[in-house]
């Protein structure tokens, strides 16, 4: 099994935005990895390659944006990871579909579809799971603009391992200095 610092570096070369380490007493979290919706896939290729499986995704609406979280596993229950997309187009949200790879996930898929509006593309049966598909009212579950907390005052997404340079999701969040101090990549 691959140790958490292993898995930092295996999601930065997937593309990741920044790697944080929640607090596991809150979150159950051994380590979160933020990519941009073209990297998910990639990264949970990787994390069924290494005996992974998919729990469950969960969608919330962030005054930032849709924040996706993609929990894995182990069996043995070695290492709880997490992987989270944060789209920012209210509009017309879409992320690539996992159903390909973990073919649990098209039911949490459509689940977010149906609640949130979230396209999953590639999904191979993206239709409503519990609302009537006729139905002309807009996703229940998205939040008028005054009710969205923003995911900066939470604080939950933990201290970061590293990050791109200017990645700021929450302040508590910031970019580790490079090797000599420059500011760009770098981290543990």
């Amino acid at each position: 099994m691959m140790t958490p610092d292993a898995w930092r570096d295996a999601f930065k070369e997937a593309g990741a935005l920044a790697v944080t380490r929640p607090d596991p007493k809150r979150t159950g979290l051994a380590l979160s990895a933020h990519l941009p919706p073209e990297a998910l896939a990639a990264a949970a290729e990787r994390l069924k390659a290494e005996g992974y499986s998919l729990l469950f995704i969960t969608t919330a609406d962030f005054a930032e944006g849709f924040l996706l979280t993609y929990v894995f596993d182990t069996f043995d229950g070695h290492l709880r990871l997490a992987l989270r997309v944060l789209l920012k187009d209210r509009a017309s949200p879409e992320v690539p579909s996992l159903a390909a790879i973990y073919q649990g996930a098209e039911w949490h898929e459509r689940e977010s579809y149906d609640f949130y509006g979230v396209a999953f593309a590639g999904n191979p049966n993206l239709v409503p799971i519990l609302l009537p598909g006729d139905d002309p009212i807009p996703p229940p579950h998205r939040k008028s603009e005054a009710a969205r907390a923003s995911i900066r005052k939470l604080g939950f997404l933990g201290d970061a391992e590293w990050s791109v340079p200017d990645w700021e999701l929450a302040p508590e969040v910031k970019p580790a200095a490079g090797p000599a101090g420059d500011g760009k990549e770098g981290g543990k």
